[in-house]
């Protein structure tokens, strides 16, 4: 869009210093020249068959750019954009090294392809830190982090050279300042001024000299966004202890808030498919968000000459995270804004300044409690307006940050499509030590990309019950699921169970004899694939097969409920992590309910209300690990068809009421009304019977599973002819055991409702 307003200004200049007031000559045929644009070594599309406004992209394969850019408009004068320069793919080069302290480093090369590895050692009396080989990726950009050899003799760590930059200044007191500069045709990402601070860290962020044509790649966007973002997420979490992120500490907010404005630039220069792309990840992002244990308020601001508010902080809505995805969908930019000429990115800034010096008025004791994170998706290019950074420096004046308040801010910027002004968008973005928050990806899918796998990080591994839905890896799918072996006279007896606390797994007591429970060491339970060393066995007090043989029930399977504690606590990760039970607080935060005042009855209606319950249970596939089968819980008259179905199994011919065996602590599945149930298999028992919460990002255990009145699989893989129609299971429900879990993981880290 710049290159069409300048090349417009020039041709208006020439005629009116000419004296003409002559209207511009129209352009060529109405055309640019198609002929012009081929580019050697490469592919290239182009838009509206090259009739003025049209736009060529160019492509290139791995390892390649195009030169001299992304893409050629065909401009009013029937020329495109650098026509006189010949289109090619040249080889992708990361930056050059220009200096090293310390140390050194080898090959010493006037370029470097793409992957090339540079390799650094450090001098007698320095200390190594960052990544000693670092290979040059397809992105321009190097691997690993930046090498640096400190001796240690300063108030701060060596902040270190950035690959392409130089730096000036070597003392590293306190108040001590160093300058950064990027080597010619390179652009710099973070800041070209870093002091030395009280705190013993440097301010700002770390540079970063880029070509034109380098990018951030989803992975590294989810790492470095989500870690930072986690950050916020804990800070206003009151019931969370102190953690480390990227070096960053994090001081808990008792009571704290949290606000989330999301700045989407709908001007003309950002292309629709760009745009839609930008507005599904900002869906995909709030939705990870309100995977959280946090209720924060959401604004969605669009803007062009002018901001429209979508959702303000003012509006009930900004709290419901399914509001706010619904207005998002709805919202078409074409309709709403009448002028998509102007990127007034300044206006939009200021919006968000508005908002929050209304919620001040409201609220003056909690305002600078809040901590506020800023998400806005650009081209970079504002045209209009002013300079949109004086609206930043509003911002951070009513929020006051300075003076160790710079955690209540983080403005994240997003460069979108091929037109980036990197200028600009690191103008704008937060600089803090030890993180990042500006970023240019290759095209729009890739920030979907990177919002989609940025739910894994340290800070949300003990949050129970959370999927990593997206997930081709079924263990990062359902991580709270453990395999369970027992060896008896070198047969093996399998089940499965779920991780509840770091050393305890929840199953059922009926995977055991009693001299299972004497010598726990032939028990051995797997999770994510590794073997962990059993310590006890604790089956509840009241299971008892034999308690019901009175009634000519062989085998009862009452309170089949067990806890197995492991030897070495589970490290929590996005393969291992626990699961919600109900009645519990952590529960209470996944469904959103308050820690306070809450009883045990309120989950269960919240859960199980109704005939019908839509659940799942995780089932052991050969093809798959894991795959997960859904199923209906059947309450009220629907329960009459179980214990119908139970009377035909052949153990219960002689039981005179039914119900003896059905009892009110089984949870009943299968059938196939009104739809057909999955149906479990042996090597299922002790799994958790799942109500999915969230769209499936979280998950909350209601039973497990015990019993079933039909076999319908071979070695744990089901028959492919169709379900019987009496086939049910029934599960242990989690509730009726809940004093008994009280008691021994009352003291684990479980905090249970009073």
């Amino acid at each position: 869009m710049w290159s069409l307003l300048i090349s417009q200004i020039a041709i208006f200049s020439s005629i009116f210093t000419s004296g003409s007031l002559a209207a511009p000559p129209p352009p060529v045929n109405g055309q640019c020249d198609l002929s012009k644009v081929a580019i050697i070594g490469g592919n290239f599309t182009v838009s509206d068959e090259g009739n003025r406004g049209s736009v060529v992209k160019y492509s290139c394969p791995k390892g390649k750019y195009p030169y001299p850019a992304y893409i050629r408009d065909c401009l009013y004068n029937g020329k495109w954009t650098d026509q006189n320069k010949k289109a090619i793919c040249k080889d992708v080069r990361c930056p050059r090294p220009l200096s090293f302290d310390g140390g050194d480093f080898y090959p010493k090369q006037n370029f470097y392809n793409v992957g090339a590895v540079l390799n650094f050692e450090c001098y007698d009396g320095f200390r190594i830190r960052g990544s000693v080989n670092r290979t040059c990726q397809e992105n321009a950009k190097w691997s690993g982090k930046t090498t640096i050899c400190d001796d240690l003799s300063g108030d701060c760590p060596d902040p270190g050279i950035p690959i392409g930059t130089t730096k000036a200044g070597n003392s590293y007191k306190v108040e001590n300042k160093v300058y950064y500069e990027c080597q010619g045709g390179l652009e710099m990402f973070g800041s070209k001024m870093r002091q030395c601070q009280e705190n013993h860290h440097w301010s700002g962020t770390e540079p970063s000299c880029r070509a034109w044509y380098a990018y951030d790649t989803p992975e590294e966007v989810a790492e470095s966004f989500f870690s930072t973002l986690s950050a916020n997420f804990n800070e206003v979490d009151p019931d969370k202890v102190d953690i480390d992120f990227s070096e960053r500490k994090i001081n808990i907010v008792q009571g704290g808030f949290l606000n989330i404005f999301i700045v989407l630039d709908s001007s003309k220069s950002v292309i629709k498919e760009h745009f839609e792309t930008a507005k599904g990840s900002c869906e995909v992002l709030i939705e990870k968000i309100s995977s959280f244990d946090i209720e924060p308020r959401y604004s969605l601001i669009s803007y062009t000459s002018k901001p429209i508010e979508i959702v303000a902080l003012r509006d009930d809505e900004s709290l419901q995270a399914d509001e706010v995805i619904k207005r998002l969908k709805e919202f078409n930019r074409e309709k709403a804004h009448d002028d998509r000429q102007g990127t007034n990115t300044r206006e939009a800034l200021l919006a968000v300044y508005k908002q929050l010096s209304e919620q001040e008025n409201r609220d003056k004791e909690n305002f600078m409690k809040t901590h506020n994170v800023i998400v806005l998706m650009t081209d970079g290019k504002y045209n209009m307006g002013g300079d949109p950074r004086e609206a930043v420096k509003k911002i951070r004046d009513i929020l006051d940050v300075r003076n160790g308040r710079e955690d209540f801010l983080d403005i994240y910027v997003f460069g979108l499509g091929e037109r980036i002004d990197q200028i600009e968008i690191n103008d704008l973005a937060s600089k803090k030590d030890n993180e990042v928050h500006n970023f240019h990806l290759e095209n729009a899918d890739g920030m979907k990309k990177a919002f989609d796998n940025m739910i894994d990080e340290a800070g949300a591994m003990d949050m129970c019950g959370l999927s990593k839905y997206h997930s081709e890896d079924p263990e990062e799918k359902y991580p709270w699921i453990s395999k369970i072996t027992i060896t008896r006279l070198g047969a093996e007896e399998k089940c499965k169970g779920s991780i509840v606390t770091e050393y305890y797994i929840l199953t059922a007591a009926h995977c055991f004899i009693v001299d299972d429970l004497e010598s726990p060491d032939k028990t051995k339970v797997h999770i994510n694939g590794k073997q962990k060393n059993v310590k006890s066995i604790k089956r509840h007090p009241k299971y008892d097969p034999a308690a019901k043989q009175d009634k000519n029930i062989p085998k009862s399977f009452d309170y089949d409920l067990a806890l197995i504690e492991l030897k070495d606590k589970i490290e929590f990760s996005s393969t291992a992590r626990p699961l919600c039970l109900p009645c519990t607080k952590s529960t209470s935060r996944a469904l959103k309910m308050p820690l306070e005042g809450i009883t045990c009855q309120q989950h269960i209606n919240a859960l199980l209300s109704g005939d019908l319950v839509k659940a799942q249970f995780i089932a052991e596939e050969k093809v798959r690990e894991f795959e997960a089968k859904r199923v209906q819980i059947k309450q009220g008259n629907q329960r009459n068809a179980c214990l119908e179905d139970a009377k035909l199994v052949k153990n219960f011919e002689n039981v005179a009421d039914i119900r003896d065996v059905v009892t009110d602590q089984f949870l009943c599945t299968g059938g196939i009304e009104p739809t057909v149930d999955d149906i479990t298999c042996q090597g299922d028992s002790g799994g958790p019977l799942l109500i999915p919460i969230r769209n499936e990002k979280r998950f909350i255990q209601v039973g497990v599973i015990s019993w079933g009145t039909v076999i319908h699989c071979k070695n744990s893989v089901r028959f492919t002819k169709p379900v019987p129609k009496e086939a049910r299971d029934f599960h242990y429900k989690i509730n009726d055991g809940l004093d008994w879990l009280k008691e021994i993981l009352g003291g684990e880290g479980l905090e249970f409702l009073d």
